[in-house]
């Protein structure tokens, strides 16, 4: 399908960062956004959590962000390996650009429909060119359809009152992310396999860290291994978790209001730990203080104090020092169940409808693709609603990259939480399907 050059009218299902960022994209090019959110206020609390922007996301914000005097990131130059003494086993100059789910969330918000916030007191102003958006909280689309004469409807009901409407339009971006209702609509018989995997997520506050672990910290990510567990630590600072198993990332990101200046950033811990999904311990972690039993995630707030008690003991005895030390000073952490898939298509009625985000593709975290894959599904949007790409070389290049990415980052975890077998398996899964699918990668 050629796409028209005229203004479009296009639903986005789903307003978190994917999106976002195709709803920034879409309004710069002219055409007119309405974004569907389940939820019931566009204030996000208890979102701190870090992430990397990648190559793809560092070129989305060089085209589309007109955010000026506001940094947009905390860098890391490089990764370092480190054993249980702490001694380098292994250096690379991987420059990371970090920052957190917040800071990035109220950037785009104020890119896209000029949300104040703290982050960004002062939204830019639209452009004459710019079509226009909405961003309607507290709405769930129950059902798509597509009839070739009369295009897509949107069914959505409000969430509070229970009513229901319909909306007619051009283009649907299904952006609803991991649990995406959507692709649940496309292909209701997929599995979305479990991969064993628990990650643990906290922040400390940079001022509440000790100057010997800041400095251990600094500009770098580091990655601490033992036997089957790892964890990373950077500015932003990310943990991970292996078999026992554990890894785990730390790394500096901005602060509660974005900010980059140094003491006023958080340090971002990511633990990854093994655990069977039908294990006593599994159901333990997952039921939070309400007695509610979460099937993806329990959110900051709610992990009971007894259960994450256990996990700092757990750190106190085996960790070192620095990583010790902002296990400690977590008070708040949630935990999510880490999932992977990679959806048949993402283009679906004639190219009326787009899969994008992990509503497409999920991954394991271990590569930090998730929302490099985000701003590359809008970079070549981009170039398909323009017609410098057919429908079928975006197909074929965000499925040559979710499916080398898949087992990307599968190989990176299994280095450390699986056995050697494993991950012997894994990188030549890996090692094929970068060949195969004759990918480059953008970090």
């Amino acid at each position: 399908m050629k796409m028209a050059k005229s203004p479009l009218n296009v639903v986005i299902i789903g307003g978190s960062l994917a999106g976002l960022m195709h709803g920034v994209m879409l309004k710069q090019l002219g055409h007119n956004i309405h974004i569907f959110e389940q939820y019931s206020t566009s204030i996000r609390e208890g979102q701190a959590a870090g992430m990397s922007i990648g190559a793809y996301g560092q070129e989305l914000l060089h085209k589309h962000d007109r955010i000026q005097g506001r940094p947009q990131f905390v860098t890391a130059s490089k990764l370092e390996v480190v054993d249980t003494n702490l001694n380098i086993t292994e250096s690379r100059p991987v420059p990371f650009k970090l920052t957190t789910w917040k800071t990035f969330y109220y950037r785009l918000r104020a890119n896209f429909d000029g949300l104040k916030s703290d982050y960004v007191p002062v939204p830019p102003p639209d452009s004459p060119e710019d079509g226009s958006v909405t961003y309607d909280v507290g709405k769930r689309v129950k059902t798509v359809s597509y009839v070739k004469e009369k295009g897509v409807t949107v069914t959505y009901e409000d969430i509070e009152s229970g009513i229901e409407d319909v909306l007619h339009c051009d283009l649907v971006i299904a952006a609803d992310g991991a649990g995406s209702s959507i692709r649940k609509l496309l292909y209701p018989n997929m599995q979305i396999p479990y991969a064993g995997i628990l990650t643990w997520r906290g922040v400390v506050p940079e001022h509440m860290v000790s100057r010997q672990t800041l400095d251990f910290l600094l500009d770098r990510c580091i990655r601490y291994y033992g036997d089957r567990y790892y964890i990373a630590v950077y500015v932003i600072a990310e943990l991970l978790g292996t078999r026992n198993t554990l890894t785990m990332n730390s790394y500096l990101i901005p602060g509660g209001d974005g900010s980059v200046k140094p003491g006023e950033r958080h340090v971002n811990l990511v633990w990854y730990d093994t655990c069977g999904k039908d294990s006593p311990e599994y159901l333990s972690i997952m039921t939070d203080i309400d007695g509610l039993q979460h099937q993806r995630t329990v959110p900051f707030g709610k992990v009971r104090p007894e259960v994450w008690a256990k996990k700092q003991a757990y750190g106190n005895e085996h960790f070192p020092a620095p990583i010790k030390e902002l296990v400690n000073k977590i008070d708040t952490p949630f935990v999510t169940g880490i999932y992977d898939c990679v959806s048949p298509r993402a283009s679906h009625f004639d190219g009326k409808l787009f899969l994008v985000g992990d509503a497409f593709a999920l991954f394991r975290p271990h590569a930090a693709q998730s929302t490099n894959q985000c701003a590359m599904h809008c970079l070549f949007l981009a170039k398909f609603i323009a017609g410098e790409i057919d429908l079928q070389s975006y197909e074929d290049k965000v499925s040559s990259f979710a499916n080398t990415t898949l087992h990307w980052s599968r190989a990176i975890g299994s280095e450390y939480m699986d056995s050697f077998v494993g991950h012997l398996y894994h990188e030549i899964r890996f090692r094929l399907a970068r060949k195969t699918q004759n990918w480059r990668f953008r970090l």
